[in-house]
């Protein structure tokens, strides 16, 4: 069983924070005494709303009543009702309806708080109201009539152009560091997330032609002509492929060039078709598809 003035300390905020921690406790484990507890502080709130000014008479009967008052495991002993409790009850439902007016008031809308203004008759005391008063109107009207902003959202949309800013950086350093790397399957990954890229920076693009042109893997070669070609609309990768067709002599990576380019239609590749078609070095089906390829670009230079 509590003393009843460790209940009162504790509503008042007197207790230490090792008391109030055991305290706070015990109401978690003890529904009785929590119970009993929220009604002496719902008097307790009651007392302070009425704001009612106590005599000596009245505090005795309070602590009458707090002494008369006691903590059960099992049971709750009700406080008895006083007539003067009764009282302050009515006193604070006054007070919340006068409190719910205030704040009804102050919250009302701008527009209602407009024509209440208008309404209100002419004050001879404050001229300098008065003449301030058409201004307050005109502000009031101006406020009303401006379009809301939404700095929240704009606020959103900034940080997620941000992280997709910041996500692309990644990706592209990512793929640098893969071209780099000694493993032909960890070169031809970084490929596959270049070719997933639109408008890549020109670090990505120079590293690219860099693969083409010196990366030992034909795989990765050819990965990467592939690649290429979906940037097709830069005249200088135009020029790396049209390069690189005159360096190989593989018959596969020769192939790749010669049907990548037509699908390009880049006409600056025709002198060279018309050289691997005369040259016999050149594997015959190599020869063929450089042919079929000149057909093909003079048709659209025509």
């Amino acid at each position: 069983m509590l003393n009843e003035q460790i209940i009162t300390d504790y509503l008042m905020g007197h207790l230490s924070e090792a008391e109030r921690i055991v305290f706070e406790q015990r109401l978690t484990s003890d529904p009785v005494l929590r119970k009993e507890v929220e009604e002496l502080r719902r008097v307790w709130q009651d007392l302070q709303n009425a704001e009612a000014e106590t005599d000596d008479e009245m505090d005795a009967l309070f602590y009458r009543s707090l002494q008369g008052e006691k903590m059960l495991e099992t049971t709750i002993v009700a406080l008895k009702p006083q007539p003067w409790l009764t009282y302050l009850k009515y006193a604070a439902a006054v007070a919340g309806v006068a409190i719910t007016f205030w704040l009804g008031r102050q919250s009302a809308p701008t527009q209602i708080e407009y024509r209440t203004i208008t309404a209100r008759p002419p004050v001879p005391k404050s001229i300098d109201r008065q003449q301030s008063l058409p201004e307050t109107v005109a502000e009031t009207v101006n406020l009303t009539n401006q379009p809301k902003k939404k700095p929240k959202e704009e606020t959103i949309s900034q940080q997620i152009a941000t992280l997709r800013r910041e996500m692309k950086m990644t990706q592209e350093l990512v793929i640098l560091s893969l071209l780099k790397d000694q493993s032909a399957s960890e070169r031809l990954k970084g490929l596959n997330y270049a070719a997933a890229l639109n408008n890549p920076k020109p670090a990505v693009i120079q590293a690219l032609i860099k693969t083409l042109r010196e990366d030992e893997s034909l795989n990765v070669r050819l990965s990467t002509i592939e690649t290429l070609e979906r940037f097709k609309q830069t005249d200088e990768v135009k020029k790396v492929l049209v390069n690189q067709l005159t360096q190989t002599s593989e018959p596969t990576e020769q192939t790749t060039l010669i049907e990548t380019l037509v699908r390009m239609r880049v006409k600056e590749s025709l002198p060279i078709f018309e050289q691997l078609q005369k040259d016999e070095k050149v594997d015959r089906s190599v020869r063929l598809l450089a042919g079929s390829g000149i057909g093909e670009l003079a048709m659209i230079a025509d």
